[in-house]
């Protein structure tokens, strides 16, 4: 085999991969390697091995094709910035999306276009490229069926995923590394992310980032104070100790149709995800509301947004104790104020509560950069369902 050139993140997968590691997680800004080394080991690995079942994997297959799939074909190939071919007559079927390497089997595939797919798949090594798009849900899975090793790579783009959770386990490597880690970088990528570091240069010259400088130059988490609800964490168990607990519904079709659930005890607040999604028919939202036990013994009150006055006597009709919320002028940003006030806790299978959580922000007055109370209306909808039940009854 020939020579080749690796970074850092090579040596740390190999590392976690002798030593017996169940998986290594690659955080780290952008041109750190993380993706090349990935694949680089994969490759290599193909070649010491034989009749392997190895998953690439990303969240949807359109992107995997744009970025994974063909660093993947120039590592092989020895083209681009690839000067060593690792494996010349490697050739991709488009038609499954699969690959071949010295009888090893390689499979592409994007995790949220084919679930199904995803569940019954069993490797001996699979690999996420940005995995924090990614549920966790969908990890699990892979790595319940997994017989081996597997990477994940990311840009610490959230500042709060599942993903970073994964460093509390003993048997999983993490390995953090940003642009300086890689010596093959040219001048003019390293001038290009070294602009967004605020200093007085960058600032005078109107290159300064905060965000970028932090996820992209440095590898690390950014919460800028423009997220409303930056601070939050997980939980696994319904809490059994709680001195109030509700259920809050915004309406949606096109927008996702959405109901939470929310246990209060004093300062805390926990949220559950009860449903989510667009276009979702009528009698599945009754039937998963009628499975909810509070609301079938009518213990409690499901808080609707107040708009659709028909719908919430549909749901009265139903059995289902709704009951519109209070809205008024202010409401929202003093819904919001009583979250903050609050520590938030998050279902750890609640994936669309956190993904809000992440994005929903104020707006900022774009002549003075200043932060206005406003929020910005998308990323909203979870956020709205647990506003309203807080907002009418506490």
């Amino acid at each position: 085999m020939s020579q080749i050139e690796v970074t850092s993140n090579y040596d740390e997968i190999d590392l976690a991969f002798e030593r017996g590691n169940r998986g290594i997680v690659l955080p780290g800004g952008t041109r750190s390697s993380k993706t090349v080394s990935a694949l680089q080991w994969i490759v290599i690995y193909c070649l010491t091995n034989t009749g392997k079942e190895i998953a690439i994997c990303r969240d949807k297959m359109s992107n995997l094709k744009k970025t994974t799939l063909k660093d993947f074909e120039a590592i092989c190939l020895g083209f681009g910035e690839y000067e060593v071919a690792l494996y010349p007559d490697v050739k991709i079927n488009k038609s499954d999306w699969t690959a071949s390497i010295n009888g090893n089997n390689i499979s592409f595939f994007g995790l949220n276009d084919d679930p199904m797919r995803v569940y019954g798949f069993g490797s001996d090594i699979f690999y996420i490229n940005e995995m924090i798009s990614t549920y966790k849900n969908t990890f699990d899975h892979l790595e319940q069926r997994c017989r081996g090793f597997w990477i994940g790579d990311c840009n610490p783009s959230e500042p709060n995923s599942w993903v970073y959770k994964l460093e509390q386990r003993p048997d999983v490597h993490f390995y953090r590394s940003t642009y300086l880690d890689n010596p093959f970088l040219t001048k003019q990528i390293i001038d290009k992310i070294e602009s967004y570091e605020p200093n007085d240069l960058n600032i005078k010259q109107g290159t300064a980032d905060e965000r970028k400088w932090s996820i992209y130059g440095r590898g690390e988490v950014f919460k800028g104070k423009e997220i409303i609800f930056g601070d939050w964490d997980n939980f696994e168990d319904d809490p059994e100790d709680y001195d109030y607990m509700f259920y809050g519904l915004d309406w949606g079709w096109n927008d996702p149709f959405v109901t939470v659930k929310l246990w209060i005890n004093g300062k805390d607040l926990f949220v559950k995800e009860i449903i989510y999604g667009s276009e979702i028919e009528w009698t599945d939202i009754i039937t998963t509301l009628k499975a909810e036990q509070p609301l079938r013994d009518q213990t409690t009150y499901l808080v609707c947004d107040y708009s659709e006055g028909r719908s919430i006597r549909d749901l009265q009709k139903e059995g289902i104790p709704a009951h519109k919320c209070k809205k008024g002028q202010g409401s929202v940003l003093q819904g919001i104020r009583k979250m903050q006030a609050m520590d938030i806790h998050v279902h750890k299978d609640s994936q669309n509560i956190m993904n809000e959580f992440n994005n929903y922000k104020f707006k900022t007055d774009p002549k003075t950069d200043t932060l206005l109370d406003i929020p910005v209306d998308r990323d909203n909808h979870a956020c709205d369902a647990i506003r309203y039940p807080i907002l009418t009854f506490l």
